[in-house]
């Protein structure tokens, strides 16, 4: 199945499934489906149903590191903490879920030692925290509107909590 909506569709079905059953998010990863979620979220283009996609497959991810023995699977998977680091600077829809999933695999020493092993990502997450104070700053000067300033701490927040997960382990 190639179509997009199929994608999308399987890409809902799962996350659901998963959101709801560890034993859903067992039998995926006892399938070998996470290499084809990460390569879904490498090869998802910019239009609106493929980042529809892309939020489903990083919730799906999101799901499996709620049990700690799926999070090491998830770590021990190769370029898998690489694509979820790429997607935390290069997507605003799934930002959140990025982070979050980070937050788990840096909850432990593998994850934080797997994250290191990517010093220029790590150096633009420390890019990513200046550059988001910077507009927070701006915002608070800024009488625009309050979800917009609300929505850049929060991102900020996030980042700085990733920040310190990852350098104090």
């Amino acid at each position: 199945m190639k179509s997009i909506s199929g994608i999308l569709h399987n890409s809902e079905t799962l996350d659901m499934a998963t959101a709801h059953s560890q034993k859903c998010c067992e039998e995926l990863v006892a399938a070998d489906a996470v290499d084809i979620l990460l390569k879904q979220i490498r090869s998802a283009s910019r239009s609106i149903p493929y980042q529809e996609v892309l939020k489903h497959a990083l919730s799906t991810l999101r799901n499996l590191t709620r049990y700690q023995h799926l999070t090491e699977v998830l770590i021990d998977t190769p370029g898998s903490v690489e694509i979820i680091l790429w997607e935390l600077h290069r997507n605003k829809e799934g930002y959140f879920i990025a982070s979050e999933i980070l937050k788990k695999i840096c909850s432990n020493q593998k994850g934080v030692k797997a994250v290191h092993r990517f010093p220029a990502l790590l150096k633009r997450l420390h890019d990513l925290v200046e550059e988001l104070t910077r507009k927070a700053n701006i915002e608070k000067r800024n009488p625009r509107a309050v979800v917009v300033r609300e929505n850049a701490d929060r991102r900020l927040r996030e980042a700085i909590e990733l920040l310190k997960l990852t350098t104090n382990g």
